[in-house]
């Protein structure tokens, strides 16, 4: 920048001294050399303006993140509050504790993993027989009614190894499955 004022005054003395310059040009080169100091004089002023205001925003967003590390401290209960040498850790423990989300419907990192995850039980069909899936997918359709026996069924696949893979939301329905489908079909 100083050295734009610098050009700028040189540019000025030159006109000056200048004796052999039309005065309608002499006029032209001020004209110029005063628009580009009033560019350069406002430039200056919104870049100083722009600086303020970043300072300002880095100043309240560190005042938020120090009101979000206090909420979140004072919402542990006192035995989970954090040590000096671990954060997150109970001092007697080591044992990392859930820390509640903020922000009107924001996840943490380990909320969103966890939340769309649900535990399926797999149970695998073949046949006595060595028939295809496409088969014991037929034989299971039509011995075996889930609906009747209040059973949800995820998933119904075929494996590239010979065996349908059957897929059920608890430990409970699978046991069904399994002793109703050994039962009524005679596949294993």
């Amino acid at each position: 920048m100083t050295c734009s004022w610098s050009a700028l005054n040189s540019l000025l003395k030159i006109n000056e001294i200048s004796g052999n310059l039309r005065k309608d040009l002499k006029k032209d080169v001020l004209d110029s050399v005063s628009t580009l100091t009033s560019i350069f004089a406002n430039l200056k002023n919104s870049a100083e303006e722009h600086s303020v205001q970043i300072s300002r925003l880095e100043s309240e967003v560190n005042t938020m993140k120090t009101k979000l590390r206090e909420c979140r401290v004072s919402n542990l209960p006192e035995s989970a509050q954090p040590s000096r040498g671990a954060l997150g850790k109970t001092p007697e423990a080591g044992v990392n504790h859930h820390l509640t989300s903020f922000g009107g419907g924001k996840k943490l990192y380990f909320e969103a993993l966890t939340t769309g995850i649900d535990k399926r039980y797999k149970l695998a069909v073949t046949s006595r027989s060595k028939q295809s899936t496409e088969i014991i997918k037929t034989v299971l359709r039509e011995n075996v009614n889930p609906t009747e026996m209040r059973v949800g069924i995820k998933t119904l696949k075929s494996l590239k190894d010979g065996r349908v893979l059957i897929e059920t939301g608890s430990l409970n329905e699978i046991n069904m499955l399994s002793t109703k489908i050994s039962n009524k079909c005679g596949v294993t």
